[in-house]
């Protein structure tokens, strides 16, 4: 009885270990057990295309451009259990002033939506949380130094931003 035990428990485990290792993976839904964000990145610079690139501190999105009006969208899982998930982005475009521009596109401790729209212009970045959205939360560009400093501490500590707002509702 003890060895028929044992091969059931263990064969638990396998399939829990499975389920858990088929959710970490990027584009393959086994159980919706941890929860997916879709952010969209709609072009608001005026005549300019705009490049970006978006990471967090274990994933890299790769370099994209989008023409003006043009929207692109990629989605991610977060991190539940620490809460600590954080998605950057650097972006630039043409005739600018300055070099790029920085800003968190997602902060767990801030946004507890599931989708975004993220409208990129040149004084800043807006989100709605969705179409239906007609009031823009508008937010200054990252500082940065703070940024670059934010970049080596975010490998400890990922949830410290630039700046902290409140959790908004997503209805």
């Amino acid at each position: 009885m003890i060895p028929l035990m044992k091969k059931s428990v263990l064969s638990w485990f396998m399939l829990i270990a499975i389920l858990v290792t088929l959710q970490m993976m990027d584009g393959v839904e086994a159980i919706d057990i941890i929860p997916k964000v879709v952010v969209e990145i709609t072009n608001a610079v005026e005549s300019s295309q705009l490049s970006f690139h978006c990471k967090d501190k274990t994933r890299d999105n790769g370099f994209h451009t989008l023409a003006p009006n043009a929207t692109y969208s990629f989605g991610f899982k977060i991190d539940t259990f620490f809460q600590s998930t954080l998605w950057f982005c650097l972006f630039t475009w043409q005739n600018q002033k300055e070099d790029s521009h920085y800003t968190d596109i997602y902060v767990k401790t801030r946004d507890d939506c599931k989708n975004y729209n993220w409208i990129i212009g040149q004084s800043g970045p807006c989100k709605l949380l969705n179409e239906d959205d007609k009031n823009e939360n508008c937010y200054p560009w990252n500082d940065k130094e703070q940024h670059e400093f934010q970049g080596r501490k975010i490998l400890l500590i990922a949830n410290i931003t630039t700046q902290q707002e409140p959790p908004l509702s997503c209805s």
